[in-house]
């Protein structure tokens, strides 16, 4: 398995199950397309759950990056993105 799909699991394991604690369904409702501003959480309730997918996964994730972020699928990228560069 290669470097990215390692993290890719890796940050699924811990982002999936968050968000879809915090919205009250299934992991399998949560999806790479939803859209971030559709989901009706607050922007605290992201950064909540990306801070606890870095201490998970030991990574520090840059703030600029998120503010592109529109996606769940989008989010996963990111994280993926900070967990390959720190283990570079």
């Amino acid at each position: 398995m290669s470097v990215t799909g390692a993290a890719d699991e890796a940050v699924r394991a811990v982002l999936i199950p968050g968000l879809a604690t915090a919205l009250g369904v299934g992991a399998a409702m949560v999806t790479d397309d939803l859209e971030l501003a559709t989901l009706g959480l607050s922007s605290l309730e992201v950064m909540e759950l990306v801070f606890e997918a870095e201490d998970r996964l030991d990574v520090v994730f840059r703030e600029e990056a998120l503010a592109e972020v529109t996606s769940v699928g989008g989010l996963v990228a990111a994280l993926v993105a900070e967990v390959d560069a720190s283990t570079r």
